[in-house]
């Protein structure tokens, strides 16, 4: 995106057309559904992070054995869209689901490798670059029948700041699991959910006796 967009169209979860940029529900079942169309379990996890905490690609490629507490069903991303004197030395964390730290552990030693110390914590869990980074995530997509602008890593980020207020995840907590500079950017997936807003107008209806 070219930095003369402004923050408001730069962060639309709809391109001009009005295409959704973000996975729905169903989408988002379908892409979990589908991970085992990566058949390298080290390169699934990749996929599975992204899914289970909306981090941006590049994050996902520098973490390091150190940042993940397997034990807590946690992870430490270096927040990489800071800017100024933050830059790169801005970390937050993000909880994950305890099978899917167990995963992390079974895949890629992290326990083993934390025992170990030294240059072991600073090994990287995936070493390929961004490239195949996306490339993996669109073969699930593929997989699952996601298409368009949003059968990306970034309509796969998207999704979970829309899935996070769906379940009543407070904004303030969404803003630094998704390593927001500002609540404003958070503010997106609250004033503008798509078609998202039937299961919030589900609750009116139910009490005119529809649904």
């Amino acid at each position: 995106m070219s930095p003369r967009h402004g923050p408001q169209e730069s962060m639309s979860l709809f391109s001009e057309t009005g295409e959704r940029k973000y996975l729905n529900a169903a989408e988002r079942k379908r892409f979990r559904n589908a991970l085992p169309v990566i058949t390298e379990p080290s390169e699934r996890t990749f996929c599975e992070t992204i899914y289970w905490t909306g981090c941006r690609p590049s994050e996902a490629l520098e973490l390091v054995i150190l940042r993940v507490n397997v034990e807590e069903a946690s992870l430490v991303f270096k927040t990489l869209k800071k800017h100024g004197g933050n830059k790169g030395r801005h970390f937050r964390i993000v909880p994950i689901p305890s099978e899917f730290a167990r995963r992390l552990n079974t895949v890629h030693g992290i326990l083993k490798a934390q025992m170990k110390r030294g240059a072991n914590l600073m090994r990287r869990l995936w070493r390929f670059g961004r490239q195949k980074g996306w490339n993996l995530v669109r073969a699930v997509m593929s997989a699952a029948k996601i298409f368009g602008i949003r059968a990306c890593a970034r309509g796969l980020r998207h999704s979970f700041g829309v899935h996070a207020i769906l379940a009543s995840i407070p904004e303030i907590k969404l803003q630094t699991w998704m390593g927001h500079a500002s609540l404003s950017t958070t503010a997106i997936y609250v004033n503008l959910i798509g078609a998202e807003d039937r299961e919030i107008a589900s609750r009116m209806w139910k009490l005119d006796g529809v649904c």
